[in-house]
């Protein structure tokens, strides 16, 4: 049994990846990707992922490897919204063709009530799904700006392996994975690192060590470098003395 034609399957993808394009550029801005999309010209881009990586550099023009980190970061977004994109159109072809076919096997027409509550079914699951890439990507985007930011700072002042710690948002949303990785167990004290103790993947609950990417999507916490001599009174950062090594002091190594 026949279902909707080819031209008309073609005519559904169209509209969705004229939707998603949309999406991709507001979200990504102006990338090798999205360039040469034609019916994207007039549109203007707001806060992209480019514009919170430089944020996270405190607004300075980006170095040859940060503008390569962003690069690789814009891609895998992209990525994520092409494969969001082809399952989306997938599944509204698909789902109105399952309806096309059965109405004719019944000796009925589908009503357009029907064809949209589908095509809306489908686009709340999109939604969902592009609602989850954006928050993974924004968190993730930011605090690899931090990283890099931090590993810059800290080469200019000759330190091979920066303390860093995360500032966590102290209003009671906090989740538990956070506070567990990011707080000493007094619950007041931020947890120092060593940069080169944090991982740069995804970070899987449970997991001891924390991720510059962000412990989950929407995450809050920020990464920051702690100078040398700097520690913590009351649980804010303060100056505690030149020698003064609060890795050390929190670690029981002095």
């Amino acid at each position: 049994m026949y279902g909707i034609s080819s031209s008309g399957k073609d005519a559904i993808s169209n509209h969705i990846d004229k939707m998603f394009d949309t999406l991709s550029f507001k979200f990504l801005g102006r990338t090798s990707k999205t360039q040469n999309k034609p019916h994207l010209l007039d549109i203007v881009a707001g806060m992209t992922l480019a514009h919170i990586f430089v944020q996270a550099l405190k607004n300075r023009e980006p170095n040859h490897f940060e503008r390569d980190a962003l690069k690789s970061i814009l891609s895998s977004s992209f990525g994520y919204i092409e494969s969001l994109k082809h399952k989306t159109s997938s599944n509204v072809v698909e789902s109105i063709d399952a309806l096309v076919k059965e109405a004719k096997v019944r000796g009925q027409y589908v009503s357009k009530e029907k064809v949209e509550e589908v095509i809306s079914q489908e686009l709340e699951k999109a939604k969902s799904g592009m609602k989850l890439i954006a928050e993974a990507e924004t968190t993730k985007t930011r605090n690899i700006g931090h990283t890099m930011e931090i590993a810059s700072s800290a080469k200019s002042a000759g330190i091979e392996d920066p303390t860093v710690f995360f500032v966590i948002v102290r209003d009671g949303k906090a989740c538990k994975e956070c506070v567990r990785l990011h707080m000493m167990s007094d619950g007041n004290t931020p947890k120092v690192y060593r940069m080169s103790e944090l991982s740069m993947g995804y970070h899987k609950r449970g997991e001891n060590s924390p991720s510059a990417c962000g412990e989950h999507p929407h995450c809050r916490c920020s990464l920051t470098q702690l100078p040398p001599g700097w520690g913590f009174k009351g649980g804010f950062v303060s100056y505690i003395g030149p020698n003064h090594d609060e890795y050390a002091k929190q670690r029981g190594l002095v």
